[in-house]
């Protein structure tokens, strides 16, 4: 081979690499490779009941057996296996010191070199797939003749990955994954190091015997796992980002929901999200943006429902987003804002804002719309999050969180109420500027029902009076997004919300009602024999000569019927319900044996019934 020479230092360090001596390291990590595979047990046992009493016998599936002892009582099988392990990783170890550069060539070689790679490329291929041909004397002498081909400044990436795939290919106990973890953490070795966690990873989250027992990591006793797990690998100087993103990707492929809601993966969320906000944010977009994989993967079947768990219960992946996005009583600091807009990039493209059944949807347009306004106005992150809040159909649960935190009830120092003002009035005008309406009113009846429900407003945020006033506020606050959404008088901003019929304020309802319906076509039920309406015998009513405008009824009606109609008579709910003639405009309703009448909940001939405020988004959601 025609090569360039390499610098004096490194091409006497590399010398002692010759073909003879590769030959050499190889032959005692080969011979202990077999020796492992022929102490490895091929069997399993059948997992115990973690409750029983004979569950202390048993040791935790991800225990790591402790290196070989003459002082230690084991059964001959546990002493043989243990010996071969800790052989295996012996003869790893020392072929991992005597390929050491020196400490001169280490430094600042953090990002391997393209020919670096190449040969550790190279290196993972020397191995033939047949273990059988592979214990051939003239096969291992062509494998390792191969390395007369590379050249002898890159022999040591060929042969740390070459005795690497040797070592793999042995069965995949834990405690050998483990214990060759530590050697290339300690020795600086990454691309060995992110095999070997991936590897690792993967036998954590498979199951303990077949296929429906329980999973390793969801076992009680390893609560802190991936705590411990992360807490080495950042120890050893390397990117807490390789963690979270192998992390990620193993799980995703496990495709078991049983994962989501463990104790090990629910901690490590926590305690990412309160130290490495960034690594979190990264972790959740990587989520989001696999969720048609993991709901594709997960199993339908009935065989789920049979599956073996310790306790824990089956969630899906965006309920325990939803939480750990949740887990803090405020935003995060705004350094942190590039992750996070990301995540809601994610979220945008993978459209879970849209379905309104799912929590994380209300998560997310809490998010988006806390950071609109921190949002710079021209850049491309801006308009993205106005494209997120334009697709969202908003209910009268969206901004719950959002309320929560700006009203700061779990804060060691609680907010003002005039700061808490302050903070609403911001997202309002926000939301309005851009002519997202129907949020804004969201918001503003999200906050007037958090106001009258919240029992831990008195004290922190004001006094009685304080607080009653304020509640006053937010009623006449809530009127006015209602008129600007469903009336026809002029906007403040731009276009909101499209909606098919205009509405307008009835003051002898007390609610908004459609604009210009339709005549009604009750009429039509005398000649039906039974309709959705349940059709009976029907009381009649005349017109009413004292001036009132809503009809007085003696008959059941259900508590809906009766609050819509918004009568200020006195009705008697229960008892005989005879036909009766009152002076009220004629109509006919037909009445059967039922207490109840059960109108129709998707007739566009009804006038949408509203009490209050917050009823005025459930009629928007059928158009």
């Amino acid at each position: 081979l025609c090569m360039v020479r390499p610098s004096s230092a490194r091409y006497l360090e590399s010398q002692g690499l010759s073909t003879s001596r590769i030959s050499r390291l190889l032959r005692p990590l080969r011979t202990k490779c077999i020796a492992l595979t022929a102490a490895h047990p091929t069997t399993y046992a059948k997992p115990a009941a973690y409750g029983s009493r004979t569950s202390s016998v048993e040791s935790p599936p991800l225990d790591v057996l402790p290196p070989p002892d003459a002082s230690q009582t084991d059964h001959r099988s546990v002493a043989i296996l243990r010996a071969a392990l800790y052989g295996v990783q012996a003869c790893f170890r020392e072929i991992v010191i005597k390929t050491q550069p020196s400490e001169v060539s280490r430094a600042g070689q953090r990002v391997p070199r393209l020919a670096d790679l190449c040969s550790t490329i190279v290196g993972e291929n020397i191995e033939v797939e047949d273990a059988s041909r592979a214990e051939d004397s003239g096969q291992l002498a062509e494998m390792e003749n191969l390395y007369e081909f590379i050249p002898v400044q890159y022999r040591r990436s060929a042969l740390l990955a070459h005795s690497l795939d040797i070592t793999l290919r042995c069965p995949h106990h834990f405690t050998l994954l483990s214990i060759l973890l530590d050697v290339c953490l300690q020795y600086d070795l990454e691309h060995e190091s992110r095999l070997l966690l991936e590897r690792l990873l993967q036998a954590a989250v498979s199951p303990i015997a077949d296929v429906n027992s329980p999973l390793r990591l969801c076992h009680p006793a390893h609560s802190n796992y991936l705590v411990d797990l992360s807490l080495k690998w950042n120890g050893a100087g390397l990117p807490p980002a390789i963690f979270t993103g192998i992390l990620t990707t193993v799980l995703v492929r496990a495709a078991r929901p049983e994962l989501w809601s463990c104790k090990a993966l629910t901690r490590f969320a926590r305690g990412l999200y309160n130290q490495d906000f960034r690594s979190f944010m990264d972790m959740t977009s990587q989520l989001v943006g696999s969720l048609p994989d993991v709901r594709m993967d997960e199993p339908h079947d009935t065989l789920i429902h049979k599956r073996r768990t310790f306790g824990v219960e089956e969630s899906s992946l965006t309920v325990q987003l939803d939480k750990w996005l949740n887990y803090s009583s405020s935003f995060p600091p705004s350094e942190d804002l590039p992750s996070i807009f990301e995540f809601l990039e994610q979220c945008r493209q993978s459209g879970i804002h849209r379905n309104t059944a799912d929590p994380l949807a209300a998560t997310v347009a809490c998010w988006a719309t806390h950071h609109l306004s921190l949002a710079a106005p021209v850049d491309d992150t801006h308009a993205s999050i106005y494209r997120l809040l334009k697709d969202i159909s908003p209910t009268v649960t969206t901004y719950n969180h959002l309320i929560e935190k700006s009203f700061g009830i779990k804060h060691t120092t609680p907010l003002k109420l005039q700061e808490i003002r302050g903070i609403l009035q911001a997202y309002a005008c926000c939301l309005r500027a851009k002519g997202l309406l129907l949020l804004e009113a969201s918001l503003w009846a999200c906050a007037l029902r958090f106001a009258e429900t919240s029992k831990d407003l008195l004290g922190p945020c004001g006094s009685r009076e304080t607080i009653a006033q304020y509640r006053e506020e937010l009623m006449d606050l809530v009127d006015d997004a209602e008129r600007r959404c469903f009336g026809r008088g002029p906007l403040e901003s731009g276009p909101c919300h499209a909606l098919p019929l205009g509405w307008k304020w009835e003051k002898s309802l007390g609610c908004w009602v459609e604009r210009d319906l339709p005549p009604t076509k009750r009429a039509k039920l005398h000649h039906e024999p039974r309709s959705d309406m349940r059709v009976h015998p029907r009381p009649t009513y005349t017109e009413d000569k004292t001036g009132h405008g809503c009809p007085e009824s003696t008959f059941e009606l259900s508590f809906t019927s009766l609050i819509s109609s918004a009568l200020s008579h006195r009705t008697k709910l229960h008892g005989p319900s005879p036909s009766k003639r009152m002076l009220h405009p004629t109509f006919t309703y037909h009445r059967g044996p039922a207490r109840t009448l059960l109108l129709p909940t998707h007739s566009k001939d009804t006038i949408p019934a509203s009490e209050d405020a917050l009823d005025l988004f459930a009629y928007t959601e059928n158009f």
